[in-house]
């Protein structure tokens, strides 16, 4: 008789389990679309089952964290049982999953367009910057990132520019391209400044590829603010370009705070003219 209401009592459990794990499969869960900078975002509340076989069929969204800026920025997933359990799928970290839950999404056509114009656009990117990566292989030059040799002492930041630093040659004397050769730049765009720099030693290299061209000796770039200025970026032996702008420090960062890999994909503000990748050796060019 125990034996049977042991059973019983058994399979009861059983029921009761299987009931509450049904109950927490089906339970709720917030969708956010986080897109919408002064109304509020759209909500969606939709069966936790199909969210969590949706999310648990990639792993790529993982530990990503919200896109910064305006219009879509990705989706915030709220557990209405589980406050812990809140997750963050970035705008772009993954396209099958966004596109998914942009469909189950009750939105106006317009602003679904729009998330789809994102997500698309930052697939596409990360594409091609993989690609990229895949294609080019790492260049470097025997100078080294030594930001204090130029940035510590004000005389030799004040009287060294961008050409001093390219050649990584100390001259304190704001050395201009062409003049030890008694040339000196008539007009200021990119032929007349690089003539000049060859006339000191330097030597124009050819980048037939998307890639930073290999140098026999040093690689510096020549980029020009067109009728008014011109600009050097040197590549180190980490394989990133640094430069100083004028009597300003030197640095290993463009215009918008990021590191150098390509003069020519850089934020290089109003030098918008890319002129020339120039081989250079502090031994053989003299600069003045």
């Amino acid at each position: 008789m125990e034996q049977i209401h042991f059973s019983l009592l058994s399979l009861f459990l059983c029921f009761l389990l299987k009931d509450v794990k049904s109950q927490s499969e089906n339970g709720t869960i917030i969708v956010e679309l986080n897109v919408f900078s002064g109304r509020p975002n759209p909500v969606a509340r939709m069966i936790k089952r199909p969210i969590q076989r949706l999310l648990a069929s990639n792993n790529q969204w993982r530990g990503s964290i919200l896109n910064e800026g305006l219009g879509y920025r990705g989706f915030t997933i709220y557990d209405m049982d589980n406050a812990t359990e809140t997750k963050v799928l970035a705008g772009g970290s993954d396209i099958s999953i966004e596109n998914q839950l942009l469909e189950w999404s009750n939105i106006p056509r317009d602003v679904k367009l729009h998330c789809h114009e994102r997500i698309r656009g930052a697939y596409v990117s990360k594409m091609n910057n993989r690609n990229q990566t895949n294609r080019c292989e790492q260049v470097s030059s025997e100078t080294t990132y030594e930001p204090l040799k130029w940035n510590s002492n004000r005389f030799v930041r004040r009287w060294n520019n961008c050409y001093n630093y390219g050649n990584d040659i100390i001259t304190n004397t704001f050395a201009q391209p062409g003049r030890a050769n008694n040339y000196r730049i008539q007009t200021m765009d990119g032929p007349s400044v690089q003539f000049g720099a060859e006339l000191d030693g330097l030597i124009r290299i050819e980048a037939p590829t998307s890639c930073v061209p290999e140098p026999n000796g040093n690689l510096v770039a020549l980029v020009i603010w067109p009728g008014n200025d011109y600009h050097f970026f040197r590549l180190d032996e980490n394989g990133l370009f640094s430069h100083k702008p004028g009597r300003t420090d030197a640095r290993n960062i463009d215009n918008s705070g990021q590191l150098i890999s390509d003069p020519r994909t850089a934020d290089r503000g109003p030098y918008t003219v890319f002129q020339c990748f120039m081989e250079t050796e502090p031994d053989v060019v003299y600069i003045q």
